[in-house]
């Protein structure tokens, strides 16, 4: 993690990503394996997010 986060970003990322499934299936009634296909591209779009901040990935390196 990078030194300018907090701690707890992971937590409260998770936690939004549970509300919101919560809230789609129980207002909208959106399938539950719809639910699972949001779940897994914002999980990969968070991995994304997350590789950039801690320049883990260098395309310096060719």
């Amino acid at each position: 993690m990078s030194s300018g986060k907090s701690p707890y970003i992971d937590v409260v990322v998770f936690l939004a990503v549970l509300v919101a499934g919560v809230v789609l299936v129980a207002v909208a009634h959106v399938p539950v394996g719809s639910i699972a296909t949001f779940a897994v591209g914002l999980s990969a779009l968070y991995t994304a997010y997350q590789r950039k901040d801690d320049g883990s990935h260098r395309d310096d390196d060719k």
